[in-house]
């Protein structure tokens, strides 16, 4: 510990002679590595999406970015205000964990991040990490989950640049409107600062078909308006180049309609959902030597939701909820050798729940989590092991009420009890010929989680002898890539799974806020993941190009408890994948996607009038990039849907039809 502490005070000091003599010092230099090739080499299964081709692949928001991804399972309500998360290889959303700029979100109360709160305006990438993770220097909570989605935004600011930034607005059918501005600068290249503002507005009164037997009418979406925005400021200090701290300040406020099930004569809901999210989130970076690297993580989070039914006599009445979290972490990697690194982390968590409901208690939670990894580079041969210690500490207080002789501080009944863990990995990634970027893959991990506070808690719905959930992960595959002289330029990656899971927890909506939770049992998910990209140069400044995914899933209920052994899991679909053919040229680019998946069973009982039908929604794009006034701008325009077809991916949620959306962007 003390020689910690001394090669960071030493390292913070940049007017020391040992680090200013020109004799001592290394020139600063960059290296690169672009998304795919990472992905092909990675031991376990990785997928990747950056900025740059948001445009060429014609993505219009987080939801068709995530369709782009294999072996998703996205769950959307509808609209640009439904909610929207997602599930990996059948595992839940639950397990799987959600980052943004390297630290993890949360969500105490339910366990899932609504990706709809993030808009593509501020990413430069996505990145999807399934059955492990390939890099080594993480803290322990990120490779807690079973599958990690990665969001980065643009906060890699330019310390050489004085005022900078970006502005773009969109809009779309049915009021949907999209302004975004961000402005950063930098002063002495060692402190940079960056500021963003985003707002959505959107009506989403969309049209759809309701059918009743044989009786159809046409009908607009009501109780749908979303009004949102979110801020965040970003801080970059490099007091020399052996350290870096960066800092993000959140804040996050969405008063929105609940549109609810649509159900015949019963198109009336009255619900209405106020969210607001602020957090604040560091992280020091130290090169202590050239074999020593120090981070530490810290974040605050507070949260708030305001549930209002405005139909009396209801059994979900209305109700608000706060949740807190305190997080810190520390990592440590040690690279003895160069084909060597060894990694310990440790990360401590506090989560508290606590609401407005006289009947709610208060649950409290501790998490100390542990990471011991290796990772060994022999040749052709990669090989990283890891093991995650986790220790969860459960209270639920009492709610203090007035007129009760009840102690606030006295441990209610029914509390979750503590629980400790080990949960080991490992994957291996093989390149069998020198010359060919061809590898094979392997990866094992064992996962563990914790039920959350609603499925523990949440009253009448809740069930604090709730088991927690026990997964193991296995994969094997292959990835290839021609090579560079080839006319045609092809990638392709193939992957095979098995999960088996024990006591898996199943969340069932009863609408868009409040679900119903089972112990399934015994869960079998087995499964095929590929992906396939081709690109084809037509000239110096024109290229063809083909992307693509597709999924096999297929997950059984094994519980021998219950009558309905072998039935696929609820909102689980057996083929799912999209399609995007694209033309770069100098006039107007082009691409067309589909994307669709096979039908799906709302519960997994698989009751009569409950199956959802299978779909392909067709969506086309043009963009183009010009000049005004010496400042570079992008023009799109997207139609999605473009068949106007009509289907549900969470049963009585209507999707949009035929839509629009228009957008200019710049930066300055």
């Amino acid at each position: 510990m003390l020689y910690l502490c001394a090669c960071f005070i030493t390292t913070s000091w940049a007017q020391q002679p040992l680090l200013v003599q020109s004799s001592d010092t290394l020139p600063n230099v960059s290296v690169t590595s672009s998304h795919r090739v990472r992905e092909l080499k990675s031991a376990s299964p990785q997928y990747s999406l950056a900025r740059e081709s948001f445009n060429r692949l014609g993505v219009t928001d987080i939801s068709d970015a995530i369709h782009r991804l294999p072996g998703i399972v996205l769950r959307d309500y509808g609209g640009a205000g439904g909610m929207k998360t997602v599930s990996a290889r059948g595992l839940g959303a639950q397990n799987t964990g959600v980052s943004y700029d390297g630290i993890a979100l949360s969500d105490c109360q339910t366990g899932q991040i609504d990706l709809q709160r993030y808009t593509l305006n501020g990413m430069s990438d996505i990145r999807l990490s399934m059955a492990g993770n390939d890099e080594l220097f993480l803290p322990a909570r990120t490779v807690s989950s079973a599958a990690q989605l990665a969001i980065t935004t643009q906060t890699d600011t330019d310390l050489t640049t004085s005022v900078h930034g970006r502005a773009a607005l969109t809009l779309g059918s049915w009021g949907y409107t999209n302004p975004m501005f961000q402005v950063g600068t930098s002063w002495r290249q060692r402190l940079a600062v960056t500021a963003t503002i985003d707002y959505i507005y959107a009506e989403n009164d969309y049209p759809f078909t309701l059918t009743n037997v044989q009786q159809k009418t046409e009908e607009r979406r009501t109780n749908s308006r979303m009004n949102q925005w979110h801020g965040e400021a970003n801080l970059l200090f490099k007091p020399n180049p052996r350290n870096r701290l960066t800092a993000k300040l959140y804040y996050y406020d969405n008063d929105r309609q609940l549109p609810g099930m649509v159900h015949y004569y019963t198109n009336e809901p009255h619900e209405t959902l106020h969210e607001r999210n602020a957090f604040v989130q560091a992280r020091w970076l130290s090169y202590c030597s050239d074999y020593l690297t120090l981070m530490v993580n810290g974040k605050f989070n507070w949260a708030t939701s305001h549930y209002r039914n405005g139909v009396s006599g209801d059994a979900v009445g209305s109700g608000q909820y706060w949740q807190r979290e305190a997080y810190a972490s520390a990592s440590l990697l040690y690279t003895p050798l160069d084909w060597l690194s060894l990694n310990y982390a440790a990360d401590y968590q506090m989560n508290n729940l606590n609401s407005s409901l006289t009947q709610a208690s208060r649950p409290y939670r501790h998490a100390f989590l542990h990471t011991l990894g290796a990772k060994a580079s022999l040749g052709h041969l990669t090989f990283l092991a890891r093991a995650l210690h986790s220790v969860y500490l459960n209270d639920n207080k009492a709610k203090p009420v007035a007129g009760s002789s009840m102690n606030p501080n006295q441990t209610v009944s029914g509390t979750e009890p503590d629980e400790t863990n080990i949960a080991p990995s490992a994957s291996l990634s093989f390149q069998p010929f020198e010359r060919q970027q061809f590898y094979v893959r392997a990866s094992w991990k064992h996962i563990f989680r914790m039920p959350t506070f609603n499925e523990l808690y949440y009253y009448h719905l809740g069930n604090p002898m709730l088991l927690p959930e026990q997964a193991s992960q296995w994969n094997v595959g292959l990835a290839w890539q021609s090579n560079h002289h080839w006319p045609l330029l092809v990638s392709v990656t193939a992957d095979a799974y098995l999960n088996t899971v024990t006591d898996k927890i199943v969340a069932i909506p009863f609408n868009m806020f409040v679900w119903h939770t089972v112990n399934v049992g015994k869960v079998k998910i087995y499964g095929f993941d590929a992906t396939a990209a081709l690109s084809l140069p037509l000239s110096a400044h024109q290229a063809l190009g083909l992307t693509g995914n597709y999924s096999f899933q297929r997950a059984q209920n094994q519980s021998f408890q219950g009558k309905y052994y072998g039935y696929q899991l609820a909102y689980t679909p057996k083929h799912s994948g999209s399609l995007t053919l694209y033309w770069t040229n100098p006039w107007l680019n082009l691409s067309a996607t589909a994307s669709g998946m096979s039908s799906r069973w709302a519960t997994n009982e698989h009751t009569q009038g409950t199956q959802l039908d299978g779909f392909v929604e067709l969506s086309f794009s043009a963009h183009r990039d010009i000049r005004l006034w010496q400042h570079p701008f992008t023009l799109k325009a997207s139609m999605l849907n473009a068949a106007n077809l009509q289907y549900d991916i969470v049963r009585n949620y209507p999707m949009p039809g035929r839509s629009w959306r228009l957008s200019v962007s710049t930066e300055f």
